[in-house]
């Protein structure tokens, strides 16, 4: 070989090894963006969760309108139609403790201690958030109030 030729391929192979690591940075750098892009659609997820959560009882006029005005009127619950993606909302009293666990539904009102407010999963949406906030709890049949705990489950 003479020197020209070898000078020739060394420059190709100095040539396809740069490639090779501008190539290799690009897939690090695109996989490095791609996971930051999650982690904030993540964090916006939670935001967006957590505001609605807080904001929940409000928008669906479950508020009892007598001396507690931020207690939820429990004989509202059952009659949402609202549409709320794929999300499961429930409600559940926390205090007084009741040893079964009762489905709350109009059959069994008021002895009972969770309401499924709205439930719509998806089969192809495997992750869940979860955000409760503690609630107070209106039965207008008894007239009295109870602690509870309103939790919903976001699917992504």
């Amino acid at each position: 070989m003479k020197k020209g030729e070898v000078q020739l391929q060394e420059s190709i192979l100095v040539t396809f090894f740069i490639i090779v690591i501008i190539g290799l940075s690009l897939i690090l750098y695109y996989r490095f963006t791609l996971n930051s892009i999650d982690n904030y659609e993540r964090d916006y997820m939670e935001q967006q969760l957590l505001s609605s959560l807080i904001t929940l009882p409000n928008d669906l006029g479950y508020f009892y309108l007598g001396e507690s005005a931020n207690a939820i009127d429990t004989s509202k619950l059952f009659y949402d139609n609202l549409e709320y993606g794929a999300k499961t909302i429930m409600i559940e009293q926390v205090y007084p403790i009741q040893e079964n666990n009762i489905k709350c539904d109009l059959n069994v009102y008021p002895d009972c201690n969770y309401f499924v407010v709205y439930n719509k999963t998806s089969v192809r949406l495997k992750n869940i958030l979860v955000q409760s906030v503690p609630v107070s709890l209106y039965y207008p049949l008894e007239g009295t109030y109870k602690l509870g705990k309103l939790s919903v489950y976001s699917y992504y």
